[in-house]
């Protein structure tokens, strides 16, 4: 038996320096892609300021809010975020697949919960379609505002933060990516019905199982804006936390997503440290993100590092000299723009990237060695694979060793000079341009 195995893997084996300890190299030290580091350099602070601005001035989104008056509500918001999408969408036209945009509704209330009667509540769907079209990576943000009491549809609700700064994210991946061809599809959810029990992102969620959306990845910004923490006072803007929930151990896909948004902004946006946050959100708290989880998609909610409570779920008002409801002066504009920068970043990496190589393997787990050998099953448009690992208590993977497209075309098995019971493996399919697909973990 140890005789075969070492036939099978003598071809296609690879060596490290090191045999004990290779010297780790991380894996965001790949050069960038100019192509990203111009598309993000183009997102805009002034854009940015702008956007919610003008979304504070619809006085209120709430889900239950007028949806006729052309000034005020959440159809006034709808509108206004389609005409804008549409009209970047016109000027796109020969650059790029032409991107569509979408109304869609939910119906409210026919299940009780947060609403006094039924109602259809819009949403909106922009597609920017990739040349390829074969795998969807998905980003969104909700619409809707509220004060104290979750039915007070009426009152002034700006949600300039929450989540005004998801929102405003969203129509800058929309205004640059309407630009730039990519092979991939990227999404942009701009949902209703947050704040009302999760409604709207559960919706689309049903239909994107239903319908087989090809979703690759989906990443939910809400709250990304603030900076400073109500009752602490703690300051941290230049960290921002990704929610990851796992169900099979530290190793599921949501997780593997969320260490490739750390390892982007490493790669492009390096003064904003994206934190890993094992869990799937905040206590008593729950996001967009949750009802993709439910249906099976892999699914993140990024969010900032510090919360303001007296800003969040408030009615505006100052009060012994402190500022309550969610205004424009409560965003850090600075920090947003990195988030949102962290965000197009990824979007257009994984849009960039080669399929994620299926059946990744320890090949000899069956045998009594100090080695591993890592397999998996070519990916045609791979120029490149990159073998990753870490130890078993270690948060992020290290590049291991490199093999060639077509080493791996002619099959076997790839030979490391590490025990596989100390160390996690996986692999992963990389471009021509450097852009790496989603970790396989070896099983």
């Amino acid at each position: 038996m140890k005789r075969l195995f070492l036939l099978l893997s003598a071809v296609a084996c690879l060596s490290v320096a090191a045999c004990q300890q290779p010297a780790k190299q991380a894996v965001a030290d790949c050069k960038p892609d100019p192509a990203v580091a111009e598309a993000i350099a183009r997102v805009s602070p002034d854009s940015i300021r702008t956007w919610i601005e003008e979304l504070v001035a619809f006085h209120t989104r709430h889900s239950l809010s007028t949806q006729t008056d052309p000034e005020r509500g959440i159809g006034a918001a709808v509108h206004y975020l389609v005409n804008r999408c549409e009209t970047w969408g016109r000027k796109a036209e020969g650059v790029r697949p032409a991107p569509t945009v979408e109304v869609v509704y939910y119906k409210g209330g026919e299940n009780g919960g947060r609403y006094d009667r039924i109602v259809e509540v819009p949403q909106v769907i922009v597609t920017l379609p990739g040349t390829k079209a074969e795998r969807e990576i998905l980003l969104s943000a909700h619409i809707d505002t509220r004060v104290a009491d979750v039915m007070d549809s009426t009152s002034f609700a700006p949600g300039a933060n929450d989540d005004g700064s998801g929102l405003a994210c969203l129509l800058e991946v929309v205004r640059i990516l309407s630009e730039i061809p990519l092979e991939q599809t990227v999404k942009c959810l701009f949902v209703s019905g947050e704040e009302q029990g999760l409604d709207g992102s559960r919706s689309i969620a049903t239909r994107a199982k239903a319908e087989e959306w090809p979703i690759l990845a989906m990443i939910n910004n809400d709250m990304i804006g603030n900076a400073v923490a109500s009752g602490t006072g703690l300051k941290e803007d230049h960290k921002v936390r990704v929610f990851s929930e796992s169900r099979n151990g530290e190793d599921s896909d949501p997780r593997q997503l969320a260490r490739y948004i750390r390892e982007t902004a490493q790669q492009y946006v390096p003064d904003q440290e994206v934190k890993l946050i094992y869990r799937n959100d905040r206590y008593r708290r729950s996001g967009d993100h949750t009802p993709f989880l439910r249906e099976g998609f892999t699914a993140v909610r990024m969010s900032e590092y510090c919360e303001n409570y007296d800003r969040t779920h408030q009615d505006v008002r100052t009060e012994n000299g402190i500022d309550y409801g969610d205004m424009l002066s409560g965003v850090d504009i600075p920090s947003l723009t990195r988030n949102i920068r962290i965000n197009l970043a990824t979007a257009m990496r994984l849009a960039q990237a080669p399929a994620r190589p299926q059946n990744a393997r320890i090949a000899n787990a069956g045998e009594l060695e100090n080695h591993t050998v890592v397999a998996w099953d070519p990916v045609a448009e791979a120029a490149c694979y990159e073998i990753l690992y870490r130890e078993t208590d270690q948060p992020e993977w290290q590049v291991l060793g490199t093999v060639s497209a077509a080493d791996a075309q002619q099959g076997g098995s790839f030979q490391y000079p590490l025990s596989k019971d100390n160390y996690f493996f996986a692999v992963r399919a990389v471009s021509s341009a450097g852009h790496a697909s989603l970790p396989a973990v070896a099983r």
